[in-house]
């Protein structure tokens, strides 16, 4: 076991658990009512931001954690989760991250992170979504297909407002980083979305995306288009952007898994976020072994008519 795997072991099985219990779920009012309790309480550390309203009038909340006070000269890293508004471990996921990385914020493995990156955190991109228990926004569109790619233009893409506000946070800060949960699958995807052909930075998405799937227990890690073909990702937009080394975690096989399992998909989805900064961080030290990807493997027909399904479902 290497020194980080066994300093992530250590921290997961002696210290307490998440001060938020993630024994249920949590409504939007408590989400915001936390956030700004935690803003309040570490006021050296954590800072909530208003991003802006859904189309239903929603508030759209990120906090920001970092050592620093002046985080926008600082490299970031970026998680966003309920870009679909049913799947809601994605939703608990980021909260159980906020609370992890807080609650250990002077553990080596945290600290570390913390000197080098400010963390942004949105729990919920599509709050009418959540609101709804839909997976699309308030009128019925997907909000991780209106991103704009290499094969459609702005013009043609952000008509969702939520979509429209992440825009604006990504381009504005061009973050190192960033990681999109969502959940109905288990797999750690990268771009392209939309082709088969491989990115410039195909093994380094290969190396970090194993690093992160052996971390949370989980074997599917791939490219994203030979999980399904999609268009209008989050991740292919900031990746062709900004250089975004973006990931989708798919946090567990079901998109609101039932109460009392959600707490095991929670923290397997920190020590998946954990190492995926660590290996970014490694990365930008130049202490990361670049391993080649081998050749996507075809998927079965079974297997691709279910993926199709939860594209659309």
């Amino acid at each position: 076991m290497t020194r980080f795997w066994y300093a992530l072991f250590l921290l997961f099985i002696s210290l307490p658990a998440h001060a938020l219990e993630f024994n249920k779920y949590h409504s939007q009012d408590e989400i915001k009512s936390w956030l700004l309790d935690l803003a309040k309480q570490h006021p050296e550390l954590v800072k909530f931001k208003f991003l802006g309203y859904s189309q239903q009038g929603r508030e759209i909340n990120y906090i920001i954690i970092s050592k620093h006070h002046e985080q926008e000269n600082q490299p970031a890293l970026y998680f966003n989760g309920t870009h679909h508004g049913n799947e809601k471990s994605s939703t608990e996921s980021i909260l159980g991250l906020i609370d992890f990385i807080i609650d250990n914020r002077s553990e080596p493995v945290v600290s570390e992170i913390l000197d080098q990156y400010a963390i942004y955190l949105q729990p919920i991109v599509n709050p009418d979504g959540h609101a709804l228990h839909s997976r699309m926004d308030s009128v019925g569109r997907d909000p991780n297909r209106d991103y704009s790619f290499p094969e459609r233009d702005e013009q043609d893409s952000f008509k969702i407002q939520d979509v429209r506000l992440v825009k604006s946070l990504v381009d504005q800060v061009k973050f190192r980083a960033a990681g999109a949960f969502h959940s109905g699958l288990e797999a750690i995807l990268w771009p392209w979305c939309f082709t088969p052909q491989r990115n410039a930075e195909n093994d380094t998405f290969y190396t970090l995306s194993k690093m992160t799937a052996e971390a949370m227990g989980i074997s599917r890690y791939t490219q994203s288009y030979s999980d399904y073909p999609t268009r209008g990702e989050f991740i292919d937009y900031v990746f062709m952007t900004h250089g975004t080394l973006a990931l989708t975690f798919e946090v567990s096989p079901e998109p609101t898994p039932a109460a009392p399992r959600l707490a095991h998909y929670v923290q397997r989805s920190v020590k998946g976020a954990l190492a995926f900064m660590r290996g970014v961080m490694a990365l930008d030290r130049g202490n990361l072994r670049i391993q080649a990807a081998p050749d996507s493997k075809l998927l079965s027909k079974v297997d691709f008519d279910f993926k199709a399904w939860k594209k659309t479902e």
